[in-house]
């Protein structure tokens, strides 16, 4: 069967919570060159009684899964970041009709090119997650090609980034987060003194609020 970014035909795992249909859903990216499989601890993690729905990135480099492709001077394709979160939003209803957990419900999970995904997820398709949660994320967009300027009024945003992190530096952060702040997200920043990880203390703070 040919794959389709679209529909639940693209490679992806599920694991249902005890009751699916009730319990808030964790669409998890993974980084780059990790594959659907990557984040299922974290997601365990995050929300025990959670779904966790984990797509795969469909675009290749090198053998490497991305989400969305980067230059050569290590900027992001742009257009490439907006076609993946179109096939992301219309992937997530899919796998909701599919698997029927509350579309209402669903909270981006990811890790550097993953964790970049899901918060252009919030920004240019807002009513496909109530939140994200982005480790060692940056800024996507230099201008972010808003269609309709979104209200994020009752979004939870969770950044968690390294001090030493190249791939995300402060002053980028900083202009990611005053972006959120102005649409109307609550958005809450976690630095670890390390570079481009995932911190264990970050993963449990963050998990006792969500």
């Amino acid at each position: 069967m040919a794959i389709n970014p679209n529909d639940i035909s693209r490679p992806h795992v599920w694991r249902p919570a005890a009751e699916p249909a009730t319990a808030k859903t964790l669409l998890l990216l993974h980084g780059s060159g990790a594959d659907e499989h990557d984040l299922l601890p974290l997601g365990k993690l995050l929300g025990p009684t959670a779904n966790l729905l984990s797509p795969r990135g469909l675009v290749r480099v090198d053998g490497a899964n991305r989400f969305f492709l980067r230059n050569d001077d290590g900027t992001f394709v742009e257009d490439d970041i907006v076609k993946n979160s179109g096939e992301l939003a219309e992937f997530l209803w899919a796998a909701s009709g599919e698997y029927g957990f509350d579309a209402n419900n669903v909270y981006a999970v990811g890790f550097s090119n993953g964790a970049n995904a899901a918060g252009a997820l919030l920004l240019l398709q807002p009513d496909s997650v109530r939140g994200i949660i982005a480790f060692g994320t940056t800024k996507s967009f230099e201008r972010t090609p808003f269609k309709k300027v979104p209200d994020l009024t009752g979004k939870r945003v969770w950044i968690a980034n390294g001090v030493q992190d190249h791939y995300s530096p402060p002053e980028r952060t900083a202009s990611m987060i005053e972006e959120f702040e102005s649409l109307g997200a609550t958005v809450s920043l976690r630095m670890q003194p390390g570079g481009h990880t995932i911190s264990p203390q970050h993963v449990r703070e963050i998990a006792a609020e969500l």
